[in-house]
């Protein structure tokens, strides 16, 4: 949907809207999308889709003026400013749901991608408003693409082979560079390249059965508070890094990456008491230090920084710092620490459509306020997404904001994923982890499920007012506190086992050639002959992405 911004025009569509059970049609997935401020407007996507006169080349023909609105043929703006607009669409029964929001900029036209699902047959209205009346809206073209449940996880499918895999051809010859047919090969994966983590707590550092549950799953790990400003620091000047020092020296030693949350909160209620009573130099002042003391204790440990966290809901920083705290903060770190990449992090943005704080493009402006600052415009800047799943997973939603956030070709992690607990826990998750996986702009996902004995005790899991989570229960819980899985854990595991290609085995063809498709990762291979049983070759190899097959040459 493209839109050009400038007075009121609200105008609303009469269409069937199917539910994707029912529609059998084949087709691709547009994973694109757009966040620029265009002269012009761009095509529609699937030539609109269901929606006749997707260009309005007909006037209002299938189209209804509404409320307030008027159809005026198109004409240049020059108003400065910008305005939210919505997309969503009223059923037969009232029932309105949101499809997607965008700021839209006046003088250009924006492109606003969203989705929903329909689980049934119904004659639907689709509207699109924004809450000033004051504003014109101009809409260039819109598209409707409906998809069958098969189809979006053959989209899926795709996405992972296309993204997530490579083709390996390995050579065999002898020392005189004859090629080998018959030669065995065995391939196995050492490390995955796409990184799959969970929280974890200090809890781990003391708890043998713990470590060796958590230890062969896991490639990364966050910390769930041991590396918070609140915790190394409850009183002032009175630093205390114990624990999160022997976290990392542990994860370190297991090869376990891990993500450096957070260094500062933007959030007044997590703030410690003591630096909300500063003066604003003297918050400054502590602030700086903090940045500073744990940047620089663990540069190079971690492989990304939440810089801010929660700072499109929160503005702590700017409220008594001014207007650019945060990007200075994000300039600091860069300067102490400029090889780690650093993160935006917050919530709902894919969680919840509503929240018009942190929809993608409010995320976008976000990363693009902070770039802004003087010295920032090249900063290492990445996306990070808490997906905290507390209300029935949208994945067309999710899927769109993915598209949207995509096009800022900054890699993307989920940082934070958990589910509602309750009988659909496990199933929802797997749901999300597989739409993660297979979005082309996401680099890692950490499972908000990491264990402490407190948090999934028997009384934990045996609630079942699944609204009310009880105090000091985890919200998810991956094991209970016998190390045997629970149902997310089993979804973990068994995504764990697919997305790793493992004990692969074969032998060469007449040209001396072994290929095979493999997932992206570290891996190593043994290659011997009958010829010769008493030299088999191993070598080790990283599969990255690439065009073409990855050529590996082994003579024995």
């Amino acid at each position: 949907m493209k839109f050009f911004q400038g007075k009121m025009f609200v105008i609303l569509c009469s269409l069937l809207v199917t539910g994707y059970a029912f529609v059998t049609c084949a087709s691709l997935y547009d994973y694109s999308a757009n966040i620029e401020c265009l002269p012009e407007p761009l095509p529609p996507q699937y030539n609109g889709g269901l929606v006749r006169n997707p260009n309005f080349d007909m006037g209002l023909d299938h189209w209804n003026e509404f409320g307030d609105a008027k159809m005026m043929p198109r004409k240049s703006k020059t108003d400065k400013g910008s305005e939210t607009v919505s997309a969503f669409y009223t059923s037969t029964n009232y029932h309105t749901v949101l499809i997607g929001s965008v700021v839209a900029k006046s003088g250009c036209w924006s492109m606003l991608k969203g989705g929903f699902t329909a689980y049934e047959n119904m004659k639907a209205e689709l509207h699109f408003s924004t809450n000033n009346t004051d504003v014109e809206l101009w809409i260039d073209s819109v598209s409707l693409k409906p998809f069958t449940k098969l189809e979006w996880q053959d989209h899926q499918n795709e996405s992972i082979n296309r993204v997530r895999k490579r083709n390996i051809r390995i050579h065999v010859t002898n020392r005189q560079g004859q090629k080998l047919q018959g030669a065995k090969i065995a391939i196995d994966q050492t490390r995955p390249h796409f990184l799959l983590g969970c929280s974890t707590t200090e809890t781990i550092l003391n708890h043998k059965a713990y470590q060796d549950w958590f230890t062969p799953r896991f490639t990364a790990t966050t910390f769930n508070n041991e590396m918070k400003w609140y915790y190394t620091e409850v009183l002032p000047d009175q630093e205390n890094y114990t624990v999160p020092d022997a976290m990392v020296s542990f994860f370190k030693k297991h090869k376990i990456s891990i993500r450096g949350h957070t260094i500062l909160w933007a959030s007044t209620n997590v703030t410690q008491y003591w630096v909300r009573l500063l003066q604003p130099k003297d918050i400054l002042k502590a602030a700086v230090r903090r940045v500073g003391s744990v940047v620089s204790r663990y540069s190079g440990d971690v492989i990304g920084w939440d810089v801010m966290n929660e700072n499109l809901h929160n503005s702590f920083y700017e409220e008594k710092l001014g207007p650019n705290a945060s990007a200075m903060f994000y300039q600091i770190v860069r300067a102490l620490d400029p090889n780690t990449p650093l993160f935006l992090n917050e919530y709902n943005t894919l969680e919840f459509p509503t929240d018009m704080n942190v929809i993608p493009s409010r995320y976008v402006e976000k990363i693009r306020e902070t770039r802004s600052f003087p010295g920032n415009e090249k900063m290492d800047v990445r996306i990070g997404l808490q997906g905290h799943f507390l209300r029935t997973p949208k994945l067309s939603h999710m899927r769109a904001t993915l598209d949207v956030l995509g096009a800022t070709n900054m890699p993307i992690w989920l940082t934070e994923l958990d589910t509602k607990r309750g009988p659909a826990q496990a199933a929802e998750l797997e749901e999300i982890m597989r739409e993660a996986f297979a979005h082309p702009a996401i680099e890692g996902i950490i499972v908000w499920g990491g264990w402490k004995p407190t948090g999934c005790n028997q009384t934990c899991l045996t609630n079942n007012n699944y609204d009310v989570l009880p105090k000091g229960c985890a919200e998810m819980c991956l094991t209970d506190n016998n190390f045997k899985n629970l149902p997310p854990g089993d979804v973990v595991d068994k995504l764990i086992k697919e997305w790793k290609t493992t004990n692969v085995t074969g032998v060469t063809n007449i040209d001396g050639v072994f290929e095979q498709n493999v997932f992206l990762g570290e891996y190593s291979v043994t290659v011997s002959h009958p010829m010769f049983p008493r030299r088999p070759v191993k070598k080790k190899f990283n599969v990255t992405n690439g065009k073409g097959p990855l050529e590996m040459w082994v003579s024995v």
